[in-house]
């Protein structure tokens, strides 16, 4: 009995989905035409209080999606922000049962007023296209503008590395208009939340430590642009560079005080510990300069380079004494002759005894050796430390930032 109606419904069904798609494309069709009337007498190379001739004021606010890394060898850094812009416009107004129109047609958006905003440090921007070009504006009934848009940025920030890696950087941008002067726009942070970040933020080797907002104006041959700025305060991690670079070298500083209880003739041994032990620091060195600027002054960390360098060094030298002082011969007239060591069988005169040399001279050195480079290492760790340790918590106490700030 009820097959009748079933199949009733079913044909109603196509007919139903028409009746759909129509009404939406009359609708879709109404706003585009609302839009064109609207900017039928629209001028876009007037800003929006031009009659009046008072200035219009944007509020910006800035939503940082993701914040890169450093760059340290080249002294910048990347976002991914959606920056949103907020002005009224009085010829936006409209009488209508909406609320707010969104407009996504890129030709009926080049038609609206919009604030000729740049970033004064950017090295590079680019705007998200996918899946649609990340761009919005959003009329408002009483003549109020949203103009977001989602960029990636790279930043140019200015950065001191006297001592990383126990720095702290303090990076920022600024926007500002770049041909309308402060009669035409006045750029403003709004006062709610101007900088808004995600909860669980992570930048890589850095802890966000503060930001901060102002507003400034820029004084141009040109004319005086109004601008905003915004500072953020970053303290680099530690645990990075404790791991790659401080616990790597200790090791190899360590492993050249083995020669000590070799043998002072124990040339082949003592002479590829010392060498590889050197050559292996200088290499790990050579990586460390390659992630940096090659700036002029002396850094933490190559203060740090430096001392295992002698350490090593001077573990070497002190190999190189030890032999001399093993194979210089004593003579009975007093005198010391200096001889190339050689084999166990040559070594022994006509007589078959050992000529006499400095051996226990040589073999003190080394029990000398075996605690005065580990204790003079050892100093050298308790002042390098805390010191630098104290210059970083300073950098950020004068800038009046510290943990929980």
């Amino acid at each position: 009995m009820w097959l009748p109606g079933l199949r009733v419904g079913f044909s109603l069904l196509p007919s139903l989905v028409l009746l759909l798609d129509l009404l939406g494309l009359a609708a879709g069709t109404s706003q585009r035409m609302f839009l064109e009337e609207m900017l039928k007498d629209y001028d876009v190379n007037v800003w929006p209080h031009g009659d009046t001739g008072k200035p219009t004021t944007v509020n910006v606010q800035m939503f940082i999606n993701s914040f890169g890394s450093l760059n340290a060898a080249n002294m910048d850094y990347s976002i991914d922000v959606f920056l949103r812009q907020r002005w009224n416009d009085p010829r936006l107004r409209f009488s209508d049962t909406r609320e707010k129109i969104t407009v996504t047609n890129p030709a009926i958006q080049a038609k609206i007023w919009k604030p000729d905003t740049y970033f004064n440090n950017v090295k590079d921007a680019e705007v998200h296209q996918v899946t649609m070009p990340n761009i919005l504006v959003r009329l408002h009934r009483n003549g109020d503008v949203l103009y977001s848009m989602r960029v990636t940025l790279t930043l140019a920030c200015s950065m001191e590395f006297e001592k990383y890696p126990f720095d702290a950087q303090f990076c920022g941008t600024s926007i500002s208009s770049y041909a309308n002067t402060d009669d035409v726009i006045v750029y403003k942070w709004v006062d709610v939340n101007p900088i808004d970040l995600p909860d669980q933020l992570e930048i890589a080797q850095f802890d966000l430590i503060n930001y901060s907002t102002d507003n400034y104006t820029q004084y141009f041959v040109t004319g005086n642009f109004s601008g905003l700025m915004v500072h953020f305060s970053l303290r680099r991690q530690n645990g990075y560079h404790v791991l790659q670079t401080y616990v790597p070298t200790i090791l190899i500083v360590s492993i050249s005080w083995v020669s000590f209880w070799l043998d002072p003739n124990a040339v082949p041994g003592r002479v590829s510990l010392g060498v590889t032990t050197l050559l292996t620091l200088t290499t790990l060195a050579s990586g460390i300069r390659a992630q940096l600027p090659p700036v002029s002054y002396v850094k933490a960390i190559d203060v740090w380079i430096g001392m295992c360098m002698i350490m090593v060094f001077g573990a070497l030298l002190e190999f190189t004494l030890a032999n001399w002082l093993a194979n210089k011969k004593i003579s009975e007239n007093g005198q010391t002759i200096f001889r190339i060591p050689k084999a166990p069988e040559d070594v022994e005169d006509a007589a078959g005894k050992s000529p006499k040399t400095y051996m226990d001279y040589a073999r003190a050195l080394d029990r000398l050796c075996r605690g005065l480079f580990p204790f003079s290492f050892l100093v050298f760790n308790i002042v390098y430390w805390p010191y630098y340790l104290i210059q970083q918590h300073r950098t950020l106490s004068i800038h009046g930032l510290v943990d929980g700030v």
